[in-house]
């Protein structure tokens, strides 16, 4: 039974001590009376039924209770009868009731997918550009207008819709393609060696090979050329493209001092709170000034429900301010070991992601301040390094 069903057409939630919950079980699945998900809090279990189920257990039961059960009738009737006489109350939920439903005609949350590169606050901060944002009336939005002005606008945006769900809009993009935007510049360039190394092999795609298999360059040494000799058209400049492979030996060090600080937080906390209604926002509580030298931010933002089922534009947003304070701390060496393994692989995923790894050595040193670690890794890597002619 949901939520929303249990609120529109009532149930009845039956409480029973834990040692004679069995018993109430018992009853329950001998009779085939169906009942919802069992909760266990303060020694007690309770259990949702139906009205049609409550009515049948009682039958079975009678009308005292067998087993110290207590019965509570949940649901929008339930309320309606236990506040039947509090007009003030009926009056401020008919308001309340048709300010709901009048919110039905403006953007209540905004959700962004497709993007990689591009950050959701820089795409709804294009979309505020335009007045498109939590708040706004729905039916004066012109949405595909609204995408075709970004699309026009952003260079690195191929596909943007904004579809409308309800309250919800969905706004996905594609990104433009970094490569694609990279092909169009044409003005005339080298490659050159990133590294000393043995060539293993080349893929060029514009310019002149100035290298040979097998053949040792060093670093700056020119690999690719943008400058063409032609017999029928003399001298060209072009932009060198592709790739050159070669062998070579990678050194990387990460160094891990003894003598570091460590953060601990000493208890002391401040906070500020305030209720954002669309995109308004309403300060509850707000601190001017933060007493810490050090401290760290925690930003929580909490969407409100209605009856705990139906979504609400008001979000209870609290901000956090905890001091903390910078120890002096040795290091154990198991611990500097660990935290150089950690940067060293850092260091490694980024410079090796896309290398043929062909044989690896680490060493460890230490002295009375530090401990070091290196890796020397032998592989086949892309050498090739864009560098412009200068055409003045």
């Amino acid at each position: 039974m949901s939520k929303l069903t249990r609120f529109l057409f009532g149930a009845y939630t039956l409480t029973v001590p834990s040692e004679r919950a069995r018993d109430v079980f018992n009853v329950l699945i001998t009779n085939n009376i169906p009942f919802g998900k069992t909760k266990e809090k303060d020694g007690g279990v309770s259990v949702c039924l139906s009205p049609k189920g409550y009515r049948r257990y009682r039958k079975i039961c009678g009308e005292e209770f067998l087993f110290g059960e207590k019965a509570r009738e949940i649901g929008a009737f339930a309320i309606l009868r236990r506040y039947r006489l509090r007009f003030g109350m009926f009056a401020g939920a008919l308001i309340f009731a048709l300010s709901v439903f009048l919110s039905s005609f403006f953007v209540w949350d905004i959700n962004v997918s497709g993007n990689v590169n591009l950050t959701e606050a820089e795409i709804m901060e294009r979309l505020d550009a335009y007045g498109f944002r939590l708040g706004t009336f729905i039916p004066s939005a012109d949405t595909d207008e609204i995408c075709e002005r970004i699309l026009l606008e952003a260079g690195n945006i191929s596909f943007m819709k904004i579809n409308m769900r309800g309250t919800v809009a969905s706004v996905e993009i594609h990104e433009r393609k970094n490569d694609a935007v990279a092909e169009e510049d044409t003005s005339p360039s080298n490659l050159v060696a990133k590294y000393d190394a043995q060539i293993e092999r080349f893929e060029v795609s514009g310019g002149v090979p100035a290298v040979e298999y097998l053949q040792a360059v060093k670093k700056g040494e020119l690999l690719v050329s943008g400058i063409i000799d032609s017999n029928a058209l003399g001298y060209r400049l072009v932009r060198a493209r592709g790739k050159v492979f070669a062998r070579v030996t990678l050194a990387f060090e990460s160094t891990i001092p003894f003598e570091t600080t460590q953060k601990t937080y000493t208890g002391k906390e401040i906070s500020e709170k305030s209720i954002k209604f669309f995109s308004k926002s309403l300060n509850l509580l707000k601190n001017t000034n933060i007493p810490y030298e050090k401290y760290d931010t925690i930003v929580n933002e909490e969407k409100l429900y209605l009856f705990g089922i139906i979504e609400l534009p008001i979000f209870v947003c609290s901000v956090t301010y905890k001091e903390y304070e910078e120890k002096p701390y040795t290091l154990t060496r198991e611990e500097a070991y660990a935290r150089a393994r950690t940067a060293l692989s850092e260091q490694t995923e980024s410079a090796l992601a896309e290398a043929e790894i062909l044989s690896r050595s680490t060493s460890l040193t230490e002295d009375e301040t530090a401990m070091h670690l290196r890796t020397e890794v032998y592989c086949i890597i892309d050498i090739a390094e864009e560098v412009k002619i200068s055409t003045n």
